[in-house]
């Protein structure tokens, strides 16, 4: 992992990105991130102000889904579809770890945590 993934890693929903900034990180056109937000997949801190910013929590979900788009040769739409599931995914991978560290440690090691 480089340095600057591990950044993007560690950045919590307070900071922000442009949609240049994004679409540099993510490999993706700032024509395709809009067409993303037309299809309420990437969600804009304030959707109301005239330059998109957005949480920086946005970067690593858009880098797997462009890499998945590229070696599946996926269309936008279906890019749309597999960012929704990966944010999904990396909510529950959340709450089972906030859920496994409030079990007894005899158990933790029983789960192999």
């Amino acid at each position: 992992m480089t340095q600057a993934t591990a950044q993007w890693r560690a950045a919590d929903s307070l900071e922000t990105i442009s949609l240049a900034e994004l679409s540099h990180c993510c490999g993706m056109t700032e024509a395709e991130l809009d067409e993303l937000v037309e299809y309420c997949a990437l969600l804009p801190v304030s959707p109301a102000t005239p330059e998109r910013v957005f949480s920086a929590q946005w970067v690593m979900p858009l880098r797997h889904a462009a890499k998945l788009r590229v070696d599946y040769d996926l269309d936008l739409f279906t890019v749309a579809i597999v960012l929704d599931k990966l944010t999904r995914i990396e909510i529950l991978e959340r709450q089972v770890h906030s859920l496994q560290a409030q079990l007894p440690s005899h158990l933790r090691s029983d789960m192999g945590c």
